[in-house]
């Protein structure tokens, strides 16, 4: 049967609307589930693999194994079976396009944003390696990126599970041999390891950061060599900004298995370690996205308690449990319309306080001599990755604070260490205001957060979502005990509960989404 014919016929229960992409397996349609009413995208498997007995047992086992990983960024599996002799799962439709197409079509991902696809990608390899199962087909073009910049991991259609005999028996080489680790390219003898998935997560992230796989091979036995006996390439070497990734990649793309980071995690802390020491001016021409900047407008402002918040209508993403702020896009070097914009709104008599604020820090010795980074857009950024923690829209200074003061609180040492923060939280942002500490400083799969205490007991919560540095701003979090707070959003009611081990998003008694905390810091 033809590519595409069967757009517009029926499938079953399925009505065929649109072909959205087509695989080594079969094709994927954009199709609507007349009994449950909902749009979905339905894997239709080539004909003849239906009659592969090893084949149905594979599908059937990325079925079972994609439907319990409830991970957020793995795309969730409704259904799965088979009808006229023809072999479908039924997933979540989610608008995006892959990952390997955009390079090709934009160029190389600025640091900040490359980073992030990895954190996310990591995340859903570590809850599937945890449930048993290796992926091996790790690459650009099984990772979804939505025009919201979160991404997905798709294609379990050759997922391993410890647990089943082997059933590669066939001697194909399952993978993209581009992102292939060395052991992949000798008969499999063992259950496959997760290191071949950190391996390939590995040479993702040196194309994301280059444009360009780690070896070009336009054959099969140069790609064997490449791999097994060349040195794993440098970034510098395409760009010398991106030398603090060199060990990254070096590491990730280990030729001895045990020699790679353990977990998928493990990885993405190192790659977010190395973009907190990037030289970032790297990201310049020929970025696919390019990364927030930063500068010192003026000086931190003291509040004896946080910015007041004007809150925005949320919007709907399609494959999201939690409506997202809009993206604001950040403001670059030279653009004067953030500022004007902020003091237009703030009136006459806000001008005349933000006058007396600048002469003060002009006047004042710095306590600091190190520039304070904070973000040139006025928004900052929201404490969630798109299905995990954004709830509230963004947030806007839209009131002025108190005199500031340089005084600073006595507190306790912080316990447990996050990269690129200080005592007040991020470098970069989210931190706190002039001299008020940080109380919990933590780094997720998908983002930034931080609690401050104020110099009259209070707390507040401030959190910076990486893929678009947008943000939230919330009064009083409440301590737990175990050095992480958990606030509300007045607006919505939903909680955010910040632990040492994660951040969770709860609505009306449910928990809808949630995300690993990779690295944390309290008090």
């Amino acid at each position: 049967m033809a590519t595409g014919s069967r757009v517009g016929s029926r499938f079953g229960r399925y009505e065929l609307r649109r072909l959205l992409g087509v695989g080594g397996m079969g094709e994927v349609y954009e199709a609507f589930d007349t009994t449950k009413k909902r749009t979905v995208a339905l894997k239709l498997l080539d004909v003849g693999l239906a009659r592969d007995p090893e084949f149905v047992e594979r599908f059937r086992r990325e079925s079972r194994s994609a439907a319990r990983l409830q991970e957020p960024h793995v795309i969730p599996v409704h259904d799965w079976g088979e009808i006229d002799g023809v072999l479908y799962i039924d997933m979540r439709l989610v608008s995006g396009h892959d990952l390997k197409d955009h390079i090709r079509s934009h160029g190389r991902l600025a640091p900040a944003e490359a980073v992030s696809v990895i954190e996310q990608i990591a995340s859903a390899l570590d809850a599937a390696h945890e449930a048993g199962l290796v992926h091996r087909d790790i690459k650009p073009a099984n990772i979804l990126i939505t025009r919201n910049s979160f991404a997905y991991l798709v294609d379990f259609g050759i997922a391993y599970s410890h647990s089943d005999a082997q059933l590669t028996g066939t001697g194909s080489a399952i993978g993209s041999f581009a992102y292939m680790a060395p052991e992949r390219f000798v008969e499999e003898k063992n259950t496959p390891d997760p290191a071949i998935d950190i391996y390939s997560l590995a040479c993702v992230l040196y194309e994301c950061l280059t444009g360009a796989v780690p070896f070009p091979a336009n054959s099969f036995p140069v790609a064997i060599h490449s791999h097994q006996m060349l040195p794993p390439p440098r970034p510098s070497a395409s760009e010398p900004g991106l030398a603090a990734f060199d060990a990254v990649v070096a590491r990730g793309m280990a030729k001895e298995p045990r020699a790679r980071y353990r977990t998928a995690g493990e990885l993405a802390v190192a790659a977010r370690a190395a973009f907190d020491r990037v030289d970032h001016g790297v990201a310049a021409a020929n970025v696919a996205w390019e990364a927030p900047t930063y500068t010192r407008l003026a000086p931190p402002v003291d509040v004896s308690r946080p910015h007041p918040t004007r809150q925005s209508a949320p919007r709907t993403h399609p494959s999201a449990p939690l409506p997202i702020p809009p993206a604001y896009p950040p403001a670059r070097h030279g653009d004067g319309r953030a500022m004007p914009i902020l003091v237009g709104a703030l009136g006459t008599s806000v001008l005349v306080l933000v006058a007396v604020i600048v002469m003060w820090w002009l006047w004042s010795p710095d306590p600091d001599p190190t520039p304070v980074a904070t973000p040139v857009s006025t928004p900052t950024a929201v404490a969630s990755s798109h299905t995990a923690t954004a709830s509230a829209a963004p947030v806007r200074t839209t009131t002025a604070s108190p005199t500031p003061t340089t005084t600073k609180e006595s507190a306790p040492p912080l316990t447990g260490s996050v990269g690129g923060t200080d005592g007040q939280g991020f470098v970069g942002g989210p931190r706190c205001n002039a001299a008020n500490p940080a109380y919990a400083i933590g780094r997720t799969t998908g983002s930034r957060i931080v609690v401050c205490r104020t110099g009259a007991g209070r707390y507040y919560y401030k959190g910076v979502r990486d893929s678009d540095n947008l943000g939230i701003e919330l009064d009083d979090p409440v301590p737990t005990g175990d050095g992480g707070f958990t606030v509300t959003n007045p607006q919505d009611g939903t909680r955010y509960v910040i632990s040492p081990s994660s951040l969770t998003v709860v609505q009306n008694g449910r928990t809808v989404a949630s995300e690993t905390m990779i690295e944390f810091a309290s008090r």
